[in-house]
């Protein structure tokens, strides 16, 4: 069984997609995270900057994204990206990330080797998998397709508090400019931009709680 939720930034789709995994007892992949990591790599170790990671040598995402190399491991409910046998996890939830991850995400070769990085996944567990291209792209016959949005400013103010929790500060108008961005680079990249994939339930969760709407995503699943 797999089952995909994509939705634009701060939507809750990766915090939903994990409890959902753990209620059901299933493997969880964080899409997101992938990308985050490749950007933190290519940033750190690499000498990009976010202005060049729109032109990212194709070397160097062979070299960084070496399955020998770039592990994805998810263990006691939570996933983890080891480099090295590093973990770099901690690294990953920063505003620079979220830029860098969107930036990067742009790049065909990118989204070719990790889609097939995430497709070698899937064929091994029944899974949880969120992201913005998951059920339109990566895993386009899966089970159950769930797109999970909210209103913008829902979704800003959102935003603004889990930055604020790692201790990076905007105003609710810089947050909507943040989000309105993400948004439409994700929406108009040309390789796998976010749509509502063919298919999947949408749900809103402007006004529900998380509680709520993990709630929402299971009976769906158990209508199937």
């Amino acid at each position: 069984m797999t089952i995909t939720i994509d939705g634009p930034t701060a939507s809750g789709k990766s915090t939903v997609a994990r409890l959902v995994a753990q209620q059901l007892g299933i493997y969880y992949l964080n899409s997101g995270i992938l990308y985050r990591a490749l950007a933190y790599l290519l940033i750190h170790h690499a000498g990009y900057t976010l202005e060049t990671l729109s032109t990212v040598q194709p070397e160097h995402v062979k070299e960084y994204l070496d399955p020998k190399r770039f592990v994805y491991r998810y263990d006691g409910g939570y996933e983890h990206i080891f480099f090295d046998t590093v973990d770099i996890t901690p690294y990953l939830k920063t505003s620079q990330m979220d830029q860098g991850s969107s930036i990067v995400s742009t790049n065909m070769m990118v989204r070719q080797e990790l889609t097939q990085f995430q497709r070698t996944i899937a064929q091994k567990n029944d899974l949880v998998i969120d992201g913005r291209d998951c059920g339109s792209y990566v895993l386009p016959n899966a089970t159950v397709k769930i797109f999970l949005t909210a209103l913008p400013a829902v979704r800003a103010l959102r935003w603004q508090h889990e930055q604020e929790r790692k201790g990076n500060v905007f105003t609710q108008e810089q947050a909507l400019e943040q989000l309105m961005m993400r948004d439409k680079r994700d929406a108009q990249r040309s390789v796998a931009p976010l749509v509502v994939p063919e298919g999947a339930v949408v749900i809103d969760n402007s006004v529900l709680s998380l509680h709520e709407t993990v709630h929402r995503v299971l009976d769906v699943i158990k209508g199937i």
